[in-house]
């Protein structure tokens, strides 16, 4: 039950926001001595914090230096990246693997300290034992997948094919001991902690769950969809402290006070002529098209060879007003990643500003000068990751399936199994012949 003094405090809290108007406060003043507007007090910190939010901040002031910081910063990040994307396939989904860690600890992070505070049993622990359950699963899946379309490791199969079940166990044990650590006066505290990191691992890690299988398809599904992100990005930046609020004075969005419309245009304009360009010069080169035959360790492997997909195959379209043109399929394909990137993926972006805002954070982190956290260069990427599942999965995935594949199904049969599948086989070869 709340205090008798709840109104009171209701009501002081609220009056601390010199923001408000005089009509403003007179309402405040009439709920706060009202016995059915009671609150406790949790709910009055949450009130006064939203409304102190609401005051109009002042906008950070962009100089040369944050620019040149900025801009130092994000080439070091660049060259980085181009490191990564040469070392091969394991390196690029070991990155993923160790940013989607990052993520996880920054997100949680907003809200641990507030948690240590209380003093919540076994927090911490649980808390990324949830993370480590579904990485195991989504890694381990895609593993085991890899394994049986790739004849040569199929000897790995009776160590992946268990990965579920590892999982279900942990997830139950997990589960139990969450219950367990709930403390009588902390119940609704440590539930909405819960349900946070339970949210942060369906956003950080299941978001991502078909990423490290469409690297393995091609280092340009992973390398082309985070560029559209990151030209979208740089350009919005750049036309933004250029042109911002000179054409449009109207705000963009309040959760991001430092958007501008001219900024939003100009950076779908030029992510739709880089993601129609670019794919046609990464067509050009198997490594990025080719699919990952074995999972080296070593970086730097041998070049590869590959029958490239048909969408990696220049041929001629017929448009009307232009006539014959030729262009690479992935090029019109690039153009709903450049759509996406534009009009979609910012919203990743805004959402992250809403977290910071209503936790009172500028960065999730500041190991990155001028950028500040890995979710703060991540956030629409996420959105990105999810989009290209999707699409890859609909409109680029061969159909068929990898021959490999079958025969380690086939291997598993009953011996008249075996049998009846040579006969169907023979029987519709002799349709074909």
């Amino acid at each position: 039950m709340p205090s008798n003094r709840t109104p009171q405090l209701r009501k002081r809290a609220l009056k601390r926001d010199s923001s408000f108007s005089e009509n403003d406060q007179n309402q405040v003043d009439s709920a706060a001595d009202s016995d059915a507007n009671v609150l406790d007090p949790s709910e009055i910190d949450e009130i006064d914090h939203n409304k102190r939010e609401m005051q109009e901040k002042p906008k950070d002031p962009i100089t040369l230096k944050k620019v040149l910081i900025r801009s130092a910063t994000a080439t070091a990040l660049a060259c980085l990246y181009m490191s990564i994307v040469n070392a091969g396939h394991f390196y690029c989904i070991l990155a993923v693997f160790l940013t989607q860690t990052q993520l996880y600890r920054e997100i949680v992070n907003v809200r641990y300290v507030e948690a240590r505070e209380r003093a919540m049993p076994w927090f911490r622990s649980l808390q990324w034992t949830w993370f480590v359950g579904a990485m195991i699963l989504v890694y381990g899946e895609t593993l085991h997948r890899f394994c049986g379309d790739h004849k040569a490791l199929n000897r790995f199969l009776p160590y992946t094919e268990n990965v579920s079940s590892v999982v279900y166990i942990l997830y139950w044990v997990t589960f139990v001991a969450s219950v367990l650590s709930l403390k009588p006066g902390l119940i609704r505290f440590q539930l909405s902690q819960h349900m946070w990191s339970v949210v942060t691992v369906c956003l950080v890690v299941f978001q991502c769950k078909y990423f490290p299988s469409n690297t393995l398809n091609g280092i340009f599904w992973f390398f082309f969809p985070m560029a559209c992100v990151i030209m979208n990005d740089v350009s919005a930046y750049f036309v933004g402290i250029s042109f911002g609020r000179k054409l449009i004075k109207a705000p963009f969005l309040q959760l991001s006070p430092n958007k501008t419309w001219e900024g939003f245009i100009g950076a779908c304009l030029c992510t739709l002529v880089f993601s129609f360009l670019f794919p046609a010069l990464l067509s050009q080169y198997t490594w990025f098209i080719c699919p990952a035959e074995h999972l080296n360790v070593w970086p730097f492997p041998a070049p590869l060879t590959c029958d490239p997909n048909p969408v990696f195959v220049a041929r001629e379209y017929v448009f009307p007003l232009i006539g014959n043109v030729i262009l690479y399929p992935i090029q019109l394909h690039g153009l709903a990643y450049g759509l996406f990137s534009s009009l979609v993926a910012p919203f990743g972006g805004f959402f992250a500003s809403a977290i910071k805002r209503a936790y009172r954070k500028k960065d999730f982190d500041s190991f990155m000068p001028g950028h500040g956290g890995m979710m703060d260069r991540m956030d629409c990427q996420l959105l990105m990751i999810t989009f290209n599942s999707f699409y890859y999965g609909f409109f680029i995935m061969p159909k068929a399936v990898p021959l490999d594949r079958l025969v380690m199904l086939a291997s598993q049969l009953s011996d008249d199994n075996k049998l009846a599948l040579a006969s169907e086989l023979l029987r519709q070869l002799g349709k074909v012949v």
